[in-house]
């Protein structure tokens, strides 16, 4: 598994209302990205900042994901983003009750 944090600053007159309306409008694109297993979207209100949490299959779909256009849709749609990416080497899974070590 591979994962990738983005966090990203937003104006200070977003509230949860208006972020979770924001969120549901690209949900959908989402459901179709390659290799993508889960994507957990971030909101904290009082720092104004959001972001997502984002469960790949692989690294190459992680990095093909978040390319230079993707990046630029962020920053244009939010705010510059700051993406960090991990490997997880051990995944505790209370949903199949298991615990997987790649």
């Amino acid at each position: 598994m591979f994962v990738v944090i983005v966090k990203f600053n937003i104006s200070d007159d977003i509230d949860n209302n208006s972020i979770k309306e924001k969120f549901k409008e690209t949900a959908p694109m989402y459901q179709e990205t390659n290799g993508l297993i889960r994507k957990n979207y971030l909101f904290n209100e009082s720092k104004n900042m959001a972001g997502g949490v984002y469960i790949f299959d692989n690294s190459e779909n992680a990095h093909a994901w978040f390319d230079e256009s993707r990046i630029q849709w962020l920053t244009d749609r939010y705010s510059e983003p700051e993406i960090t990416y991990f490997d997880s080497p051990v995944e505790v899974n209370n949903d199949s009750n298991k615990i997987y070590i790649e």
